[in-house]
């Protein structure tokens, strides 16, 4: 990872901020992005000091926010001349339903729309490293979507108090949607150089992406926190997705610990995946 230049979001904690530290190691110059500024800044620290590799970036962005996004990708710009890799790691799950400051869902705009946005803002950089690598990280939670309500992608039906089974449907949901942006945009980009990989790290890894839960599913959470899959072991996908050659131009695929797999049906329906673009394309202000 010499001389590549990778962006990793959710790198507070958790598997980004294990994935960053390896790549840091294999030395790859890194933008780390999170809107936990304390425990971001300390994440570089430890990093940059573990490592000795100095080519390490923290910028604050909360990736739920539009406006941050785009202010986010204008330091990029500003600073950087093309982009290697990019990991939209950041996620959460969500007990009580509250909206970012642009009307959407939390867990959608954190875990699809943020992404989503993201990427495009970025493309160009990425056209400019190709060939070059986005790493959706998904989950194989998107399972649980066998069906869609598409007059209610913004969730706001039956969500108007604590419920954890229908928050845990929304981070579901907000999974399908992630595979299905990754499968158009690995069509959209044929033949730029650009490869596109949804990777599910594996079932209930042991990161703070539960957060918020809150009643019995929190103290459910904390119960069985020590028999979850390890972070360390989740973040090795990230980490071979961004750096082994192999996986090189093996675009538009569904992957779990450096093998493909298929995803659920849903996620390849094209209806599904044509409402979802044109429904992201519409909310993030993108010419689809």
């Amino acid at each position: 990872m010499k001389d590549k230049i990778c962006l990793i979001t959710g790198t507070a904690s958790g598997m980004g901020r294990i994935a960053a530290k390896s790549l840091a190691e294999k030395g790859a110059t890194l933008i780390l992005v999170d809107f936990d500024t304390e425990n971001g800044l300390a994440a570089r620290d430890e990093i940059i000091e573990a490592t000795g590799n100095n080519s390490i970036e923290y910028i604050d962005c909360d990736v739920s926010s539009f406006s941050q996004l785009h202010r986010l990708s204008h330091h990029i710009h500003e600073h950087y001349s093309r982009l290697d890799v990019l990991i939209n790691n950041a996620g959460i799950t969500e007990s009580m339903r509250r909206e970012n400051e642009d009307g959407f869902e939390m867990t959608l705009a954190t875990n699809f729309l943020g992404p989503f946005l993201l990427t495009h803002l970025l493309l160009d950089l990425l056209q400019a490293a190709a060939p070059s690598r986005i790493i959706n990280i998904s989950s194989d939670a998107h399972r649980m979507v066998k069906e869609f309500d598409f007059d209610d992608i913004n969730n706001r039906k039956r969500w108007n108090k604590i419920n954890h089974g229908t928050g845990f449907q929304a981070y579901a949901r907000s999974k399908a949607c992630l595979n299905a942006f990754s499968f158009r945009l690995a069509k959209n980009l044929e033949e730029t150089g650009i490869s596109v990989y949804a990777v599910s790290p594996g079932y209930f890894i042991n990161t703070n992406a539960h957060r918020h839960m809150r009643g019995a599913y929190g103290l459910l959470v904390k119960i069985i926190r020590p028999f979850l899959q390890s972070a360390d072991r989740g973040a090795l996908n990230h980490i071979v997705m961004a750096s082994e050659e192999k996986y090189q131009n093996q675009t538009g695929l569904y992957w779990e610990h450096g093998e493909t797999k298929d995803a659920s049906a849903f996620s390849y329906d094209p209806v599904f995946i044509n409402f979802v673009w044109k429904y992201a394309c519409d909310a993030t202000k993108i010419s689809g």
